[in-house]
């Protein structure tokens, strides 16, 4: 378990790491939102204990930035206050928990299991009844988006299914890989809010065009988060374009901060645009796709995933069919 700590109050700060660290988890302490944003863009945490006063801002402030940005990270909240209305303005902003100072030591692994058995838990209420739920909702997008674009909507269900071969070569359970797929095929639908000069030019586009046809993962992440129990995709959507360097876009997530699947995606889309014959560029060998990922590995690419992909990708090269997806 990794955990981030955001606590000005020195004595506190020290008590509350030494406790962690000696009972077996890896903890991040620091003092305020400033440095807190930049860990968090850059790591993976599994939970986060945060003070409401903070050095240099309030805890709200950080729990703002980080629901905005659709990270799932429980975010609870550690107060002094007897103010019940403070801890009800926490909850209604997305914390998941709080602690009321003073308190003993040993309710934090408490509050730490609690959270991460109540996100478990409801990833598999939400798994369990979403393929029921969901394909209406998503045949309606893609015949959306193919009315929009037809390249587009035959770009993604490829993607969608290169995800599905390095999802089986990296082993991921059947509920994950439906995560997977659903996402891949869904990563590109804030394409219907994009103007079809944009959508549609064939040479390459200006500065001003690009920053607007960035604004695609925000406006698709819009679009999903309106379907319930779809946060996770959503999350995935609005990240697939991070880089591994940090230099991406929304957020500039960097590492292993960026969402697993949404890092999958990145490698896919990029290997399928590179291969595909577009209405702008001929298509492209194998080896010249293989050459264009490794020269940006470490960079735009999760260097250990890339290696995954393309050692499946020429593993795969006798078969004759494709591989069946779960989500057709």
């Amino acid at each position: 378990m990794k955990v981030l700590l955001v606590e000005d109050d020195k004595v506190s700060r020290i008590a509350i790491y030494r406790y962690l660290s000696e009972n077996g988890f890896e903890c991040i302490s620091l003092r305020s939102v400033k440095n807190a944003l930049d860990v968090v863009f850059e790591q993976a945490f599994d939970i986060i204990f945060c003070d409401i006063n903070l050095e240099d801002d309030s805890g709200f402030s950080l729990l703002e930035k980080i629901r905005e940005s659709l990270l799932d990270i429980p975010f609870i909240f550690i107060t002094a206050s007897n103010d019940d209305d403070i801890i009800h303005e926490a909850l209604d902003k997305g914390a998941d928990d709080f602690l009321r100072k003073p308190f003993h030591l040993e309710n934090l692994q408490t509050i730490i299991k609690r959270n991460i058995e109540r996100k478990k838990i409801d990833f598999i209420r939400r798994s369990s009844n979403k393929e029921s739920i969901l394909l209406h909702a998503i045949k309606a997008l893609i015949a959306a988006l193919e009315a929009k674009d037809s390249y587009t909507s035959g770009h993604s269900l490829q993607v969608a299914r290169y995800a599905h071969m390095l999802g089986e070569a990296l082993g991921l359970f059947a509920e994950e890989q439906f995560i997977l797929e659903l996402s891949a095929l869904l990563h590109d639908i804030g394409k219907i809010g994009m103007p079809d000069n944009i959508l549609k030019k064939e040479a390459s586009l200006q500065d001003d065009e690009y920053n607007l046809a960035k604004e695609h993962v925000i406006i698709g992440s819009k679009i999903i988060t309106e379907i319930n129990d779809l946060q996770e995709v959503a999350t995935i959507i609005r990240h697939h374009h991070e880089r591994f360097d940090g230099k991406g876009y929304p957020d500039g997530l960097k590492g292993d901060a960026i969402p697993l699947y949404s890092r999958i995606i990145t490698i896919v889309d990029a290997y399928e645009t590179i291969r595909a014959k577009r209405r702008y560029s001929d298509q492209q060998s194998m080896g010249y796709a293989f050459e264009e990922l490794i020269k940006h590995s470490g960079t735009q690419f999760d260097p250990e995933l890339l290696e995954v992909f393309i050692r499946m990708i020429r593993s795969t090269l006798s078969l004759k069919e494709k591989p069946k997806l779960q989500i057709e």
